[in-house]
């Protein structure tokens, strides 16, 4: 007697790898991409306080120009910056400032499901909003679910 497995038990081990596999391979790219926009949201804040400052000292915001801040920024130029994941832009210079980081695959602004943006306003009294519009999907897992207001597209948190 030959002693192995049979077709059949060998498909039905493959067909349970697939649905394994079919399962999981969502909630790993949700966490991914929640891990990198921890990226964006913690340079975002970098940003803000460093605009505030250039504020204080000059009495305006900086407008497009990250270069003038008082922080290191990766690519940093008079139009904004850039890292693997995201091209960060502001505009601004009296009244609200705001920071936008776009979802970029190796500076290529990402597109499809992967497209979302993180968007943070400051007011010229020093309060700030962020928000996470595109993917609604996405936007709740970055959010954490702590999303407010109607709009499915857009999630202020």
């Amino acid at each position: 007697m030959k002693k192995g497995f049979t077709l059949i038990e060998l498909l039905v081990v493959v067909l349970i790898i697939g649905i394994l596999s079919a399962i999981a391979l969502p909630q790993y790219t949700t966490a991914v991409e929640k891990a990198r926009s921890t990226e964006a949201i913690t340079l975002m804040g970098n940003l803000r306080y460093a605009a505030e400052r250039y504020r204080l000292q000059t009495g305006q915001f900086p407008g497009a120009d990250m270069t003038v801040l008082d922080i290191e920024i990766p690519n940093a130029t008079t139009t904004g910056a850039q890292t693997k994941n995201f091209i960060f832009t502001a505009t601004g210079t009296t009244g609200d400032y705001i920071i936008t980081a776009q979802r970029a695959n190796n500076g290529t602004a990402a597109s499809g499901t992967s497209a979302y943006s993180l968007k943070t306003t400051v007011k010229s009294d020093g309060t700030a909003r962020r928000s996470c519009s595109g993917d609604a999907t996405l936007c709740k897992a970055i959010t954490a679910g702590k999303c407010t207001g109607s709009n499915d597209s857009t999630c202020d948190f």
